[in-house]
């Protein structure tokens, strides 16, 4: 027996009126020079959906997710390279949309989830990603973003 076609799944197109398929509102921000970089270079596409903030210091809350919460965003992403997650300093202030953290490693290490200077991002994040793939996080915004 086919599947009707009208609920067959399409890949690559989103589920209209289902709330997880949306297009997300994002704050992306670049922790320290690699996180700049990456961040700046997918705020080049400008997307309307997507506002990009970097800092090459210390960031908290307040920085990463603004000084008035916008109920309109959703999704707050921070990406930085190995070394650099010591700059973040979350605090208490959490957003309250979903927060998405990308630590770039120069290559692939899982051992280095287990270190002190990662545990304060992994624990502050949803989602604690680690990569070597530099288009990680330009593809993860494409996808949500669009």
């Amino acid at each position: 027996m086919q599947p009707a076609a009208h609920l067959v799944a399409i890949p690559g197109r989103r589920i209209g009126h289902y709330r997880n398929s949306a297009r997300r509102r994002i704050k992306l921000y670049g922790l320290g020079a690699t996180g700049t970089s990456v961040a700046r270079a997918v705020g080049e596409r400008g997307l309307p959906n997507v506002e990009v903030r970097t800092s090459s210091g210390a960031a908290g809350w307040r920085e990463i997710a603004g000084a008035e919460p916008d109920p309109a965003t959703n999704m707050v992403v921070i990406v930085c390279g190995e070394g650099d997650e010591g700059l973040f300093r979350p605090g208490r202030e959490r957003p309250a949309s979903l927060v998405t953290f990308v630590l770039l490693q120069r290559q692939g290490n899982l051992l280095v989830v287990r270190q002190d200077s990662v545990a304060q991002a992994r624990g502050a994040a949803d989602l604690f990603v680690t990569t070597s793939d530099r288009d990680y996080v330009a593809d993860l915004i494409d996808n949500l973003a669009s």
